[in-house]
């Protein structure tokens, strides 16, 4: 199991400051992060550029649903979280058992998604909800 400090995660997120304030709470917290990543080409191009541990994924961005990033980075084995403004009741039944995060969610909520996900133990300084 990684610490953050060791560990990278992409943000594919369109809307620029959703995307800055996922960004800056994972770089407190001390993960690398890849992106933000605001549509589908790029972000299945960063996938085949650069590793990472895990990703964060809007379902929609800029109208196009984030479903062959999401299949590309299954296929790599590289877990992910949904990010959605919708309770995630749409999804094709293959994403099952995804985590999801239903927008707004705090930053404290964003890292104890991540944590359980990875496995990973909590940072010591938590943000506020």
């Amino acid at each position: 199991m990684k610490a953050p400090h060791e560990t990278t995660l992409m943000v594919v997120e369109d809307e620029y400051l959703v995307a800055m304030s996922i960004e800056l709470a994972l770089q407190d917290a001390g993960y690398a992060v890849v992106g933000p990543i605001p549509s589908v080409d790029k972000a299945l191009e960063a996938i085949a550029g650069q590793p990472a541990d895990l990703a964060l994924l809007d379902v929609n961005l800029a109208g196009h649903r984030v479903y062959p990033v999401a299949d590309a980075l299954s296929s790599r084995q590289v877990p992910f979280i949904f990010l959605t403004g919708c309770d995630g009741t749409d999804l094709p039944p293959r994403f099952a058992d995804v985590p999801i995060l239903v927008k707004p969610f705090s930053a404290k909520n964003l890292l104890l998604a991540i944590g359980r996900t990875l496995g990973q133990e909590l940072p010591r300084t938590m943000p506020t909800p």
